[in-house]
């Protein structure tokens, strides 16, 4: 290869085009033509031509300049670009195209993948602990306790993994009852409990100090517990 000629080409500059872009430009809506137009407006802005005609643009490609205009008003149409107006300070109005809408959609796609992917996790996380309780209990849970297993998750927003250390508890406990571990993690949510470090700090200082750490309506307990001990995980351990 020509050195000469290669030095020629480097000096020119390169285009650069994020790699979010190419791998993702059909996921936003860009068609083939669409992303090649783009190109050419990054490329004629690294040549600090910030708003080449439709001519420009056309002697670039292979398109006829009617169809650079249908697809530049396309590009405009879909909000992958925009015309941005300055104004110097001899009052020159100037104008430029930007590329910011594109990055926004982009940026939106992303979080949307993030948001679903959080979401799946979120499923494969109570398909799981439902499992769980299955397992513990060694039964399938009734239609009560399920409903009151997706009221911690929906409505409390607990987390799966809180829900998963209360029953490690009621376990411990020999407790094994969902008014028990109901118990659990409503006095966690009045000790402002968190994380699970919380709720393992919580609970190691239970089992270590043989007396409870946290306080509790003892009217409620007589409403909620009737004749089943369901608070021992939360009164002074006896002997």
């Amino acid at each position: 290869m020509n050195q000469k000629m290669l030095e020629k080409w480097m000096d020119e500059g390169q285009v650069t085009l994020p790699q979010v872009l190419v791998k993702n430009y059909t996921a936003i809506g860009l068609t083939e033509v669409e992303m090649m137009l783009i190109l050419q407006i990054q490329s004629f802005a690294a040549d600090t031509e910030l708003f080449p005609s439709m001519e420009m643009l056309t002697e670039r490609t292979n398109l006829r300049l009617e169809e650079t205009i249908k697809t530049m008003d396309s590009l405009l149409k879909k909000g992958m670009i925009a015309i941005e107006q300055s104004q110097d300070a001899s009052q020159m109005i100037s104008e430029r195209y930007s590329l910011a809408p594109l990055w926004g959609k982009l940026v939106a796609l992303y979080e949307n993948i993030e948001a679903a992917d959080r979401q799946e996790k979120q499923v494969e996380k109570q398909t799981n602990l439902y499992s769980l309780f299955e397992a513990e209990f060694g039964r399938p849970l009734s239609p009560m306790e399920a409903e009151m297993l997706s009221a911690w998750l929906d409505q409390d927003k607990t987390s799966p993994d809180l829900i998963k250390e209360a029953l490690k508890e009621a376990v411990i406990s020999q407790k094994l009852n969902f008014r028990y571990i109901d118990r659990i993690l409503l006095n966690w949510t009045k000790q402002g409990v968190k994380s699970i470090e919380d709720a393992k700090r919580i609970a190691e200082e239970f089992h270590q100090n043989g007396r409870t750490t946290q306080t509790i309506n003892k009217d409620e307990v007589k409403k909620s517990a009737g004749s089943i001990p369901l608070y021992d995980w939360l009164e002074k351990r006896k002997g």
